[in-house]
C-alpha cells in the first residue's frame, strides 16, 4: 500500500493466491493420509482393522531390495571380523558405484 504525506491511500498492491482452492484440498488430504498410522505393511490401520476387510488380504511374492540384502551380508562379514565391535554405533550406507 502507498500512501501520500496525508496518509491517503494512493495504491494498493494485491497479489494473487499461488494455489486453486482444490490445490489446497489435495494438500491438505495428503498431510492427512501421511499421519494417518500404518502397520509395518505400509496399509492404514483404520483400513487394516476394519472386520470388512478380514480374510480378503492377498500377499504377493516378495521383492527382493538387493541394497539392504549387500548392507546385511557386509555387516554380517564386519560383525564375525569384529565380534566386539559396537555394530549399533556406527551408521551405515549403501551406494550403487556408476558403471564404468
Amino acid at each position: 500500500m502507498t500512501v501520500d504525506g496525508t496518509g491517503a491511500v494512493l495504491s494498493v498492491t494485491v497479489s494473487q493466491s499461488r494455489f486453486r482452492p482444490g490445490d489446497v484440498e489435495l494438500l491438505l488430504e495428503s498431510r492427512r493420509a501421511e499421519r494417518e498410522p500404518r502397520g509395518s505393511h505400509g496399509h492404514p490401520l483404520t483400513l487394516a482393522t476394519d472386520p470388512t476387510t478380514r480374510g480378503r488380504w492377498v500377499v504377493p511374492a516378495p521383492t527382493e531390495d538387493y541394497a539392504q540384502t549387500a548392507l546385511n551380508r557386509a555387516q554380517k562379514d564386519y560383525r564375525e571380523k569384529y565380534p566386539d565391535f559396537d555394530m549399533d554405533s556406527y551408521l551405515w550406507s549403501v551406494e550403487l558405484p556408476d558403471e564404468q
